[in-house]
């Protein structure tokens, strides 16, 4: 017995050890493995920090889990992250997984996770990464007995954004906890969920529905996993204060979807509702005063597929609604809604939307609205009122607003539209009426997070069928000023079809600070610029058609000042693009063309034609980083320069230049430049010792460059450094990489000392390429110029017009070598005579010999030429006659068949 106990206690340590051991030492390979396997099916990168397998820990059953996981996008979505999760884990029976035929999930978590899902406007989804399998023939299979039997699953802390661009609608969830438990392997089972959402909001067409709403919703389902056939049981939805509650079931046997729903508000009460519209759910919503009736219920039964819709309808009543604030003297009073949106099913065309009530009193300023809306789809017919007249400062006296909020205005409207859009596409004003103006008075508006507070003096709208008149527009933006005056066309289409906005305006402005749009920044000054720019891509807005003819005194953007522009900028298909746009900057004159183009998500494509005309070299430096990067030069160089730059690129998400997209080229002018203290100019002054060289003072420069993939190329072209002829030219990157060649005429007479030294080395480098060089009066020095512009280096040479440049030492040395050169001549030019005579002949011999042989090979090459040609002649007139009695053959055996 004690033997048996040694031997069951040994088993069992050596089971409990393989439970440690095994998930341990096979760990590396079942990453790797995965890792594998998932990006060879995928067209984004699965990754992950670590694998953890355990069969410990909830033991019998295996326990997995994969830290910080993340999907990262490829492609098209190229630097977007579709999935990001702390953990994912998964408990499973390792016998089921053993034996195959049904995998025994117990749970599977997604935890601390965030999913961003994005669908552009023509359907292409950041969620579809399954490379596409190879067709082949489908051959009919068995029915398979797999199952998967899931028991629970868990989302803990999940944020998620769904983005639908094809269909204008965007939710956003954040911190999402949802648990489900049920038995997936039954033909029957009961499903219990339970779903938190901290903050939801929900936008369609650019319109916030929900803004914010805490969810809360409790829900038993009862599942005919056979048939298909979801049905609701005991279940409670809370959005913020309002409670829904759904009845019903869907059935989903094949394609189609058969929906047979209703719902209604479980509470009857006012300031339910209250509570999701956007804003009004604040703290002090607990303690809000209310009254008034709600009355919220609706269906959807019917058909769902792509040819179908469901019928549904809705219906939202209030009757004497009234809310007030604590702490706030006034109320909202009088809230009037009678909404009914119905469709009989089908076709979505067939949908009706009945506004016939919206009234509410906002102290004693009345607001009333109506809306009849028919045909939607395919052609709108609308019939709309709106009619107002509200005093904003008065606001505040019935609508908490944030501390330091300040809002003041008076805003009146009285419109009208009714009739069908095809008159409007059709040009036929005459058969749809619109009417009325919209006018907002001495408003102002500030608040803590504002930069700068907004006061609009005066702003009117006149509307007609045909377009809105801007009249009036005059606001004040902290210090910025913008006057707008135009029209605006197509402006029912855009509202109703969502199609193209067009319009024209004038716009002025005495003093803009384009910051307080784009940065966080108060204000900028070309006196205190920014390290870094704040400014972020962002993309302009689609469907609009916009001309502005500017007239601009004064403009503040990022570091830059621009004075006096005048010109014309047109915004179309998120395209900004600026035509012979003239201004005042940077010490001179500028005009440009051009375009920002923002149809990427991953950044803008910018193409620009400048013009330029006495810009500082340094301040243009200082202000484009583009220009520090490609010419770092430039910050150490005073004057202007005059010329053209055409060029186009690709940004990033934080509009910095992609370098190597940037291509372009120019032409430039200067007048006379000093550079000094730049490293590369130190370092030639100190290669060839010369303290003159370490400031640079240029004549005029004309100079032609190109730039391709972000790499300048500079024509050679000629200059003066100081006293000095010059000739330069090369190329550097935005790598900071240099290559050039400096050319430099130095007369003999400013070499000294140091100077010398490194003058006679030049010389004994060029003696040893042959060249033979004196120094005369003028020293043809050749420098070459590498490494980069922070640490360059330079290397020394005698330039090769130095033959023709360089005259003869003048001293003793060189006459002895004159009298000695002259005395040796005779006897060199007798022994080469000799030399040439014996060579002359040897050579005409060799040629002689050599003609002969040539001969006597062409003489053979001709004879086998001829040869072959006969022997081909003959192979093909036997072939030829072969092929005609075979012809011949087959022609009486046609014909005899006959």
């Amino acid at each position: 017995m004690k033997k048996f106990l040694i031997i069951f206690g040994s088993i069992i340590i050596i089971i409990f050890a393989a439970l440690i051991i095994i998930p341990i030492a096979f760990k590396g390979k079942i990453m790797t493995k995965i890792k594998t396997e998932a990006n060879e099916q995928l067209t984004a990168t699965l990754d992950f920090k670590d694998v953890d397998l355990s069969l410990i820990r909830n033991f019998p059953y295996l326990s997995i889990r994969l830290d910080d996981l993340s999907i990262a996008n490829r492609g098209v979505f190229e630097g977007d992250t579709l999935i990001r999760a702390n953990a994912i884990g998964i408990t499973t029976n390792i016998m089921s997984i053993i034996k195959g035929d049904e995998i025994s999930i117990r749970s599977i978590t997604l935890a601390d996770a965030s999913i961003h899902v994005k669908i552009l406007e023509d359907g292409t989804a950041n969620y579809d990464i399954t490379k596409p399998s190879e067709e082949v023939e489908e051959t009919p299979e068995e029915p398979s007995d797999f199952k998967i039997a899931l028991q629970k699953y868990t989302l803990k802390n999940v944020d998620l954004i769904y983005d639908d661009r094809s269909l204008g609608f965007k939710t956003v969830i954040r911190k999402l906890d949802h648990t489900g438990k049920g038995d997936f392997t039954a033909d029957i089972t009961n499903l219990s969920t339970k779903t938190e959402i901290e903050a939801l909001d929900v936008m369609y067409e650019g319109i916030t529905y929900l803004s914010k709403v805490k969810v809360d919703y409790k829900a038993d389902f009862l599942l005919d996993l056979a048939q298909s056939i979801y049905e609701f049981k005991d279940n409670e939805l809370l959005l913020n204060e309002l409670p829904l509650s759904f009845q019903g079931k869907i059935a989903m046997p094949g394609d189609d979807i058969d929906m047979n729903i209703t719902f209604k508000a479980l509470k009857s009460e006012f300031k339910t509702f209250l509570s999701i519209v956007p804003g009004t759910f604040t703290e002090d919503f607990k303690n809000l005063k209310s009254s008034g009736t709600l009355a919220l219920d609706g269906f959807v039964k019917g058909i769902y597929n792509e040819k179908s819709i469901p019928a549904f309808d809705i219906n939202l009543n209030i009757e004497n609604g009234m809310f007030q604030y604590p702490d706030l003297p006034e109320a909202v009073k009088n809230v009037q809604v009678a909404c009914k949106i119905n469709c009989p099913g089908v076709d979505a065309d067939r949908m009706v939307v009945n506004v016939s009530k919206f009234h509410m009193d906002f102290g004693a300023f009345p607001f009333d609205a109506t809306l009849l809306l028919k045909t939607p789809i395919s052609d709108p017919d609308i019939d709309t009122k709106i009619a107002s007249n509200v005093d904003l400062g008065k606001v505040n006296a019935f609508y908490p607003l944030e501390k330091g909020t300040e809002l003041s205005g008076i805003m009146k409207a009285d419109m009208q539209f009714k009739g069908k859009m095809s008159a409007i596409e059709k040009e036929q004003y005459d058969k749809f009426y619109a009417a009325g103006d919209l006018q907002l008075n001495n408003f102002k508006y500030n608040a803590p997070d504002l930069a700068e507070a907004i006061a609009i003096s005066n702003a009117a709208f006149n509307f007609t069928p045909k377009f809105a008149e801007l009249t009036n527009f005059n606001m004040i933006l902290g210090k910025s000023d913008i006057s707008l005056k135009g029209k605006i066309d197509k402006y029912l289409g855009y509202v109703f079809k969502n199609d193209e906005l067009s319009g024209s305006l004038d716009m002025k402005s005495n003093y803009l600070n384009v910051n307080a749009y784009l940065t966080d920044s108060s204000e900028a000054t070309p006196a205190e610029p920014q390290e870094t720019s704040s400014v972020e891509y962002f993309q302009l807005p689609d469907k609009i058609n916009f001309t502005f003819t500017a007239n601009l005194a004064k403009v503040i953007y990022d570091n830059m000042e621009l004075n006096n522009i005048r010109g014309s900028i047109n915004l179309q298909d998120r395209i900004l693009s600026m035509r012979n746009v003239a201004m005042e900057t940077l010490g001179g004159s500028m005009t440009a063309n051009g375009s920002y183009n923002t149809q990427k998500t991953s950044g803008a494509d910018i193409a620009m034609a400048l013009g330029m005309k006495d810009i500082n070299i340094r301040e243009t430096a200082t202000t484009f980083n583009t220009v520090e990067q490609l010419a770092p030069i430039a910050k150490n160089t005073v004057g202007k320069v005059s010329g053209i730059l055409n060029f186009n690129m690709t940004t990033d998400k934080e509009l910095n230049p992609i370098y190597p997209t940037l291509n372009g080229k120019g032409a430039l002018q200067t007048s006379m430049i000093v550079i000094e203290g730049f490293e590369m100019v130190k370092k030639v002054a100190e290669t060839l010792k010369m303290d003159k060289l370490k400031k640079w003072q240029m004549e005029r420069i004309n100079v032609s460059f190109e730039i391709k993939e972000g790499r300048i190329f500079v024509e050679p072209f000629e200059t003066k450094v100081g006293n000095y002829k010059a000739k330069i030219g090369g190329s550097n990157g935005f790598d900071q990489s240099i290559s050039y060649v400096m050319d430099i005429d130095i007369p003999r007479s400013e070499f000294g000392g140091a100077a010398n030294a490194v003058l006679n080395n030049i010389v004994a480098q060029a003696n040893t390429k042959g060249l033979n060089a004196g120094v005369g009066d003028i020293i043809p020095v050749e420098l070459r110029i590498g490494g980069t512009f922070s640490n360059p280096t330079i290397s020394t040479d005698i330039n090769d017009k130095a033959k023709d440049a360089f005259k003869d030492l003048k001293d003793e040395a060189e006459q002895r070598l004159r009298e000695e050169a002259e005395r040796r001549k005779k006897e060199l030019e007798d022994k080469a005579r000799g030399e040439v005579d014996k060579a002359k002949k040897e050579v005409e011999d060799k040629v002689n010999k050599e003609v002969d042989k040539a001969k006597q090979e062409a003489e053979r090459i001709r004879a086998e030429a001829e040869r072959k040609a006969k022997e081909e002649a003959d192979r093909a007139k036997k072939e030829a006659e072969r092929k005609a009695e075979e012809e011949a053959k087959k022609r009486a055996k046609d014909l005899f068949k006959r």
